[in-house]
C-alpha cells in the first residue's frame, strides 16, 4: 500500500508543484487581475471564513489545474491561473449553494471537467476577436449545473449559506465562523464603507467586513492604482443606485457589486494603460453597466438563474472589441504586454514613449569621417527651398570659420575637396551620375544641377542621395550592396556648386533630385553634444560617433556567451546570454532566475527591462550599465530615466502610485560617463562611472554610484559604491 501511495505521489507531485502548485496561487490572485502571491494567500484566507465554501473553491482549482495538466494543456496557462480563476468562482458558488455529500462530489468533479472544456473553447473563440473570456466559463458552467441540479433529488440546497443567513444559528454550529462574525459585530462603520467591504467579501461568497478589510490590504499590496479604481467604480455605482432609488445593499448580494469593481479594474488599468482618461471612462461606463446589470438580472431571474458577473463580462468584452476597431489609439491605450501590475504597465509605457520613441526608425549616419560644418540646413535660404527644403550641405571649416586655405581660388584649396564620402547606412547602389566635370571656383553648372550623384536604396522605403561628388572618384557600381561607412566617392564641386561641399538628402523616390523627405540622423555629435535621432542644425559642427574597440568588444554580449562573476566572499555567480521567442536578447542569472533584457545597436548599449528580485548582482549590473555609449568621450555624459517600478517599493513610490495616472513627481534618474582611460587613441583600460538619483518632488533622497571596469577587451568587473562600503564584483570569464 505504501509503495502504491509513493508512486502516486511521484506522479502527482511534479505536475502539482511544477505547474499546478504555482497555478493554484495565481488562480486566486487572477480573480482580481493579479499574480501577487501575498494577495492570493489573503484571498484563500477570506474564502475559508466559511470553511466549506473555501474548501469548495480550493478543490475546484486543484481539480481543474490537474485536469489541464494531465490532458496536456499549456503549462504556462496553468501556472498563470488562466484555467483556475473560473474554477475558483465555480467551486465557491457550488459549495455555497449545495450540501456536501457523495452525489454532490460526483457532480462537482464533472462540473470542473465541463468548466475546463468551456474555458478552452471560449478562449479559442474569443481570442480570434482579440477579447478576453473573463468569467464567461464560470457563468456558462454554473448555469448548466444549476439548471440540471434542479432535477437531482440527491443534490440538496444549503439554505444556511445564503447571504440572508441567520448569524446566530451559524455561531451555534461553527465556532470558527462565530469568531469572525463576532469581529464583524465589533466593527462600526458608515454605511458606504460597510457596503464596500461587504461587497469585496461577497465576491468570494462571504458576508464579512473583516474579509473585505483583508481584501483591501491585499489590493493595496498588489496595486494602489487598482485599489483606487475599485473604489471609484463601486462608489460611482453607489451614487447612481442612490440617485435612481435602487437599494444600495443590493450591491452586497450575488456578486452584484463585483461587476462594478471588476469593470473598473479591468478597463481602468488592466487592459488599458491607466491615465486620467481611463478614470473618466470608468465614471462614464458605470451607469451603463448599472442599466445592463439590472436588465440582465431581471431577464435571467425568469430562468431562475443568478446573473453574477454576466453584466461585467458583456460590457468589458464589448468595450474592448469596440476599442480594437480604432485606427488610432488616442486617449485610451491598450496594454501591449501584460505585467499583471498596473503600475509597471503605466511606468513602462511612460518610459517607452520617451526612451523608445525612435526605436522603429532606421539608423542613418552622417556620410563622412571627422568634423564637418553644416553650411545649409533644412529650410535653408539659398537652395533648400520648397519641395527640396529638407536637405543638408556639409563643408569643413578651420578655426576662423573659413572653408579654404591660401586664397581659395582653386578647388584644391578647400578643406573638404577630395575628402571621403561614405554610405550612411546599408543598402544597394541604385543610380550613379559620374561624368560631370568639377566646376572651377568662379563657375556654377546650372544645366547639370546635381552634378555627380549616388542614390542608395536602403530597402525600407527610404532612398538617400549624395551630390556634387568629384568626377571619376566614385568607387561603387550600380547594383552593389554596401554597408554603412563604405567609401562611395570623394567630395567634389560638380553641378550647381559654387564651392566644394556635400549635398545630402533623403527621399521616397529613386530619381535624381526627387522631392526631399525629412529624416533624422541616429547618433551624432553636434557642437560636442550627443544628439540622438535629430536633424543637424545649420551652422553647427557635427561628427559621427567614433566607436571605441574596447567598449564595443566589452559589450558585445552575444547569445550563448557565459559570464562568471565572483564577489568579495569568493562565491561564483553564473550568467548566460539568451534570445527569447520575440528575438529579445537578455542576460539570465542561473542562481536567482533573474533576467535583464538589453539592446546593443553598435553605438549604444542599453538595458530595456529587468525581471526578478532587486537585491541581486544582476540587478546592480543592470542599474550600473543602464545606458552606455560605445564611444570614448571625456566630457560626454549619458542621461536617462528609470521607470518608477524598477526599484523596490518605498513610501515615496507607494504615494506616487496613487497619483501616477495623473502626475509623476517621483523621478529615478541615471547618468554615465567616462571616468578614466589609459590611451585615448587605443585604450587598453577604461573605467566608466554611473550614478542613480532617486528624487521625490525634486528632493534627492537617495543616490548610488557605480564603477565599471573594462580591460583586455572585456568587462572586467564593477563596483557598487555605497555610503559606508564598496561592493566589488569581478568578472573572471
Amino acid at each position: 500500500m505504501r509503495s502504491i501511495l509513493s508512486k502516486a505521489l511521484v506522479f502527482i507531485a511534479p505536475p502539482f508543484w511544477g505547474g499546478v502548485g504555482v497555478g493554484l496561487l495565481n488562480s486566486y490572485a487572477q480573480l482580481f487581475f493579479s499574480k501577487n502571491k501575498f494577495f492570493a494567500v489573503l484571498i484563500i484566507l477570506v474564502t475559508f471564513l466559511t470553511p466549506m465554501v473555501g474548501l469548495g473553491g480550493l478543490l475546484a482549482v486543484i481539480i481543474v489545474n490537474l485536469l489541464a495538466k494531465l490532458l496536456g494543456f499549456a503549462e504556462e496557462n496553468i501556472k498563470d491561473g488562466v484555467y483556475g480563476f473560473n474554477a475558483l468562482l465555480l467551486g465557491l458558488a457550488l459549495a455555497h449553494q449545495y450540501h456536501f455529500n457523495i452525489p454532490f462530489f460526483l457532480l462537482f468533479f464533472f462540473a470542473c471537467l465541463l468548466l475546463l472544456v468551456i474555458t478552452v473553447g471560449t478562449n479559442a473563440l474569443l481570442s480570434r476577436f482579440g477579447v478576453p473570456f473573463l468569467s464567461l466559463p464560470f457563468l456558462f458552467t454554473y448555469w448548466i449545473i444549476s439548471l440540471s441540479a434542479s432535477h437531482f433529488t440527491n443534490i440538496q440546497i444549503n439554505e444556511l449559506q445564503f447571504f440572508t443567513i441567520n448569524h446566530t444559528e451559524i455561531q451555534i454550529q461553527n465556532p470558527w465562523i462565530a469568531f469572525w462574525h463576532q469581529l464583524d459585530k465589533n466593527i462600526h462603520l458608515p454605511l458606504f464603507i460597510h457596503t464596500f467591504l461587504k461587497t469585496l467579501s461577497g465576491i468570494l461568497f462571504q458576508d464579512s467586513i473583516v474579509g473585505g478589510l483583508l481584501i483591501v490590504i491585499g489590493m493595496l499590496v498588489h496595486s494602489r492604482i487598482a485599489f483606487s479604481l475599485s473604489v471609484l467604480g463601486f462608489y460611482v455605482a453607489y451614487i447612481f443606485y442612490s440617485a435612481f432609488g435602487v437599494d444600495v445593499l443590493a450591491l452586497n448580494y450575488h456578486l452584484v457589486g463585483s461587476n462594478y469593481i471588476f469593470m473598473a479594474i479591468s478597463l481602468g488599468c488592466f487592459f488599458i494603460i491607466p491615465n486620467v482618461y481611463s478614470y473618466i471612462m470608468v465614471f462614464i461606463i458605470t451607469p451603463l453597466l448599472m442599466f445592463l446589470l439590472l436588465a440582465s438580472n431581471q431577464f435571467l431571474a425568469l430562468l431562475n438563474l443568478n446573473g453574477f458577473t454576466f453584466a461585467f463580462v458583456l460590457i468589458v468584452i464589448g468595450f474592448i472589441y469596440f476599442l480594437n476597431q480604432r485606427w488610432l489609439s488616442k486617449y485610451l491605450h491598450a496594454v501591449d504586454f501584460q505585467y499583471y501590475s498596473p503600475e509597471k504597465s503605466l511606468y513602462q509605457y511612460l518610459t517607452a514613449i520617451e526612451r523608445y520613441k525612435n526605436f522603429g526608425k532606421a539608423k542613418f549616419k552622417l556620410p563622412f569621417w571627422g568634423k564637418w560644418f553644416v553650411s545649409q540646413g533644412y529650410d535653408g535660404k539659398i537652395t533648400h527651398l520648397g519641395p527640396w527644403s529638407k536637405a543638408l550641405d556639409f563643408v569643413i571649416v578651420d578655426d576662423f570659420q573659413k572653408t579654404y586655405q591660401q586664397n581659395g581660388t582653386q578647388k584644391e584649396d578647400f578643406y573638404c575637396y577630395n575628402k571621403p564620402v561614405l554610405a550612411p547606412a546599408d543598402g544597394y547602389v541604385y543610380d550613379i551620375i559620374s561624368y560631370v566635370e568639377d566646376n572651377e571656383i568662379t563657375g556654377v553648372n546650372t544645366e547639370q544641377n546635381w552634378g555627380n550623384t549616388i542614390i542608395m536604396n536602403h530597402l525600407n522605403g527610404i532612398f538617400s542621395q549624395v551630390s556634387h561628388l568629384k568626377k571619376d572618384s566614385i568607387k561603387v557600381n550600380i547594383g552593389d550592396y554596401v554597408t554603412a561607412d563604405t567609401l562611395l566617392a570623394t567630395c567634389g564641386n560638380s553641378g550647381r556648386s559654387p564651392e566644394p561641399h556635400i549635398h545630402f538628402q533623403f527621399q521616397l523616390e529613386p530619381s535624381v533630385g526627387a522631392v526631399t523627405f525629412p529624416y533624422p540622423i541616429a547618433y551624432f555629435l553636434e557642437n560636442d553634444e550627443l544628439k540622438t535621432f535629430e536633424v543637424p542644425k545649420e551652422e553647427s559642427v557635427i561628427s559621427n560617433i567614433e566607436i571605441c574597440a574596447l567598449l564595443a568588444d566589452s559589450y558585445a554580449l552575444k547569445p550563448g556567451k557565459k559570464i562568471t562573476l565572483r564577489n568579495e566572499k569568493g562565491a561564483f555567480i553564473e550568467w548566460e546570454v539568451f534570445t527569447d521567442a520575440w528575438n529579445r536578447t537578455y542576460i539570465y542569472c542561473h542562481k536567482t532566475k533573474a533576467l535583464a533584457y538589453f539592446i546593443n545597436d553598435g553605438t549604444m548599449f542599453y538595458f530595456t527591462e529587468y525581471i526578478g528580485k532587486k537585491n541581486t548582482e544582476l540587478f546592480h549590473f543592470y542599474v550600473a550599465n543602464y545606458k552606455i555609449l560605445l564611444g570614448a568621450y571625456n566630457q560626454l555624459e549619458m542621461k536617462d530615466k528609470f521607470p518608477v517600478s524598477v526599484f523596490n517599493l518605498n513610501i515615496f513610490s507607494w504615494l506616487q502610485d496613487f497619483f501616477a495616472p495623473f502626475v509623476i513627481f517621483t523621478k529615478y534618474s541615471y547618468s554615465s560617463a567616462l571616468q578614466e582611460i589609459d590611451n585615448v587613441f587605443s585604450p587598453e583600460k577604461i573605467i566608466l562611472k554611473s550614478e542613480v538619483k532617486k528624487q521625490f518632488l525634486g528632493y534627492t533622497y537617495s543616490q548610488k554610484r557605480y564603477n565599471i571596469n573594462l580591460k583586455e577587451n572585456k568587462l572586467n568587473g564593477f563596483e557598487v559604491i555605497g555610503k559606508s562600503k564598496i561592493e566589488r564584483y569581478e568578472i573572471v570569464l
